[in-house]
């Protein structure tokens, strides 16, 4: 049965490691992951505080978790994970005395882009995913899960091809960006394109602050920091998947400002284009707002939409990568952007702003598309190279 894979996550002292804990639900994910590698915490006991984090990222589970300090277990509801402490690097595999369907590194880029480190894990596991952006192994992106479509520039492969067992989901803010991007896709699919070019992607982020971004400086204690007056650019790893999917795009990525305020963040995308339907017939603002709303009752862990900016808070809890803003003081379409001087006539841009979870409408994205690939479907998954 698909419910009884078993997954191994090995990283539990950032968010996502936590949340993807707390969040994985066997009956609905298909998969169980009951068993975590990561490093001891210093201070402390390590077991309780792994607790105090996932009570912290879900406070509905105070009274629902139970610590066993002898067998080093957590026992959340009715799903028993078990803790095994060490070093990705140094840690014996052997150690765990058994074999996994999947293994999720969740502990840092540096490991993911490490192929001798990821391959180390196909020993135990059939396939090993990283949650984060690589420039050296496959991406597979979860919300561009079986499309094949030509507005995409980079050609699209079949997930099983040249036996790559080894990939990275991408990060939670290219997911968010991926989100709106398969929207458009789909809307562009749908209108039978008679020709389509994507000119350039443009993306600006604000990012929550995160225990380990620490404000975006690693040189000052997080404590002896002052909250305010400290609005800094950070950087993100969006624009690896912006150049992975369009490698012939003028693609930028300006700025991710780091901000002390919870989940979800905001982005601001921006696509500009050429396109011609084979009727002739032209996109206008409120077609593809309609078009957006009907793509997120299809997909509602993919994206959603609201008619109003209520707030971050009101979607802290949404399970969905990216929650797009199609008021039309927010929802922006220019048919025609530039004039017809210097022939740019006929470039066209989109303005989506939309909020993105970083930790939970991430998780949500992940799990999903692990899940897709246990099924062992034979159909189409996009990734790059």
């Amino acid at each position: 049965m698909l419910n009884s894979k078993k997954i191994l996550l090995v990283g539990c002292g950032s968010e996502i490691g936590s949340m993807l804990v707390n969040m994985n639900n066997p009956n609905k994910d298909g998969f169980k992951i009951d068993t975590v590698l990561t490093k001891k915490i210093d201070k402390g006991n390590s077991l309780k505080s792994i607790y105090a984090r996932m009570i912290i990222l879900n406070p509905t589970l105070i009274d629902k978790i139970v610590l066993d300090y002898k067998k080093d277990t957590i026992k959340i509801k009715n799903k028993v994970i078990k803790f095994y402490w060490g070093d990705i690097k140094t840690f014996k595999l052997k150690n765990l005395k058994k074999k996994f369907d999947a293994t999720i590194i969740a502990t840092s880029k540096k490991h993911i882009s490490n192929k001798v480190l990821m391959k180390k894990f196909l020993k135990i596991s059939k396939y090993v995913f990283g949650v984060a952006e690589s420039k050296n192994i496959p991406s597979l992106y979860p919300n561009l899960v079986s499309i094949n479509s030509r507005v995409i520039q980079s050609k699209p492969k079949k997930v099983f091809e040249d036996n790559n067992r080894i990939f990275a989901l991408g990060s939670c803010q290219s997911n968010g960006w991926q989100a709106q991007l398969r929207a458009l896709i789909e809307i562009f699919d749908d209108s039978k394109l008679k020709y389509f070019k994507m000119l350039g992607t443009e993306v600006d982020i604000i990012h929550p602050d995160t225990p380990q971004g620490r404000l975006g400086t690693k040189s000052i204690e997080p404590r002896d920091q002052d909250a305010r007056n400290n609005l800094r650019p950070s950087f993100s790893q969006v624009d690896i998947s912006m150049n992975k999917l369009f490698p012939n795009a003028s693609n930028t990525h300006t700025v991710s400002l780091r901000t002390l305020v919870s989940p979800p963040g905001f982005q601001i995308v921006r696509f500009f284009f050429k396109y011609q339907l084979k009727n002739n017939f032209k996109f206008n603002k409120d077609k593809i707002i309609e078009e957006i709303k009907v793509f997120s009752k299809k997909y509602p862990n993919i994206l959603r939409y609201s008619n109003d900016s209520l707030g971050s808070r009101a979607f802290e809890m949404t399970e969905t990568a990216a929650v797009t803003l199609v008021d039309k003081k927010y929802f922006h379409f220019k048919e025609n952007l530039f004039s017809d001087e210097n022939n740019l006539s006929g470039i066209c841009e989109i303005i989506m702003q939309s909020y993105v979870h970083n930790t939970r409408g991430y998780c949500r994205s992940v799990l999903d598309c692990i899940k897709h690939i246990l099924q062992r479907k034979k159909n189409t998954y996009y990734f790059a190279n």
